[in-house]
């Protein structure tokens, strides 16, 4: 049975490895291929829970690991594969968690500041360098990190299935 979901992973995967090898001529170009790119691993990890739930036969593509780990406690299976994965989720310093922290980060927008509350915050120093990056900035090594963390998971864990 070919899985449809196969190709879709590997095609993310090879268009994260792309952008990360460019090199913007700003810092804003920079950044827009690191978000690219973070959008191509997060696209990539979605995949692959569609192709782990049509090779686990759940019939469905899954919304998250949730709806993978719920259907198959609901129907009695256990999957090693989704266990990793379930592990890797709760571990707030694991690759997977970072990176899919870095996704919702991603995605927020900033709340834009009422009048009165720019006013007063126009008087205000920072207590931090605004110019130092934050601990949880996205980099392209990185990005390059938890591309090779994925691409290492997906082959370990197809290699496994293909042995059942």
């Amino acid at each position: 049975m070919t899985n449809l979901y196969t190709g879709l992973v590997v095609s993310a995967l090879r268009k994260c490895q792309l952008l990360l090898q460019l090199s913007g001529e700003s810092a804003l170009q920079n950044r827009a291929l690191q978000e690219a790119a973070l959008f191509q691993l997060w696209k990539a990890y979605k995949a692959y829970l569609a192709e782990l739930a049509n090779e686990l036969q759940l019939g469905f593509e899954p919304e998250s690991l949730q709806v993978i780990l719920d259907s198959l406690k609901s129907r009695g299976v256990v999957s090693s594969e989704a266990r990793e994965l379930s592990l890797l989720y709760a571990d707030p310093d694991s690759w997977l968690s970072k990176l899919l922290q870095g996704w919702r980060k991603l995605q927020q927008l900033a709340p834009t500041p009422t009048m009165e509350s720019a006013r007063k915050e126009a008087n205000l120093i920072p207590l931090r360098s605004m110019a130092a990056p934050t601990s949880g900035a996205l980099s392209a090594e990185i990005l390059l990190k938890w591309h090779g963390a994925l691409r290492e998971l997906v082959r370990r864990q197809r290699a496994s299935l293909e042995e059942c």
